[in-house]
């Protein structure tokens, strides 16, 4: 059974889901499907488990620069989100530098 996000993904981007069974019996087959459709969602036992996009030597580069900036993107939230669960998106710019000395001086003392 899809749980509704990804209901939702494939609805709105159009992203087709192959099976890790279909690239391992008929690789052309789903080469020739990636290059159509430009993506699609690689699962094993239905659960998605990577994002396949379709790329050429001109396109490779910048492509992969997007997925380590939105990865990036993903990780500096993730950081903000905790540091607002944790209450220290509160600490005042005294109480950061004050945290930045203290390290700095654990460093020097090593």
């Amino acid at each position: 059974m899809q749980n509704s996000a990804v209901t939702i993904a494939e609805e709105t981007t159009g992203t087709e889901r192959v099976s890790i069974f279909d690239l391992y019996a008929s690789p052309e087959k789903i080469a020739e499907q990636l290059k159509r459709s430009g993506q699609l969602v690689l699962t094993n036992k239905e659960q998605p488990m990577a994002v396949m996009v379709n790329v050429d030597d001109s396109t490779m580069e910048d492509t992969l620069l997007d997925l380590f900036r939105l990865r990036a993107q993903k990780a500096v939230k993730a950081i903000q989100e905790a540091s607002v669960r944790s209450g220290l998106s509160n600490m005042t710019l005294e109480e950061i530098n004050a945290e930045i000395n203290a390290v700095r001086a654990a460093r020097k003392s090593r």
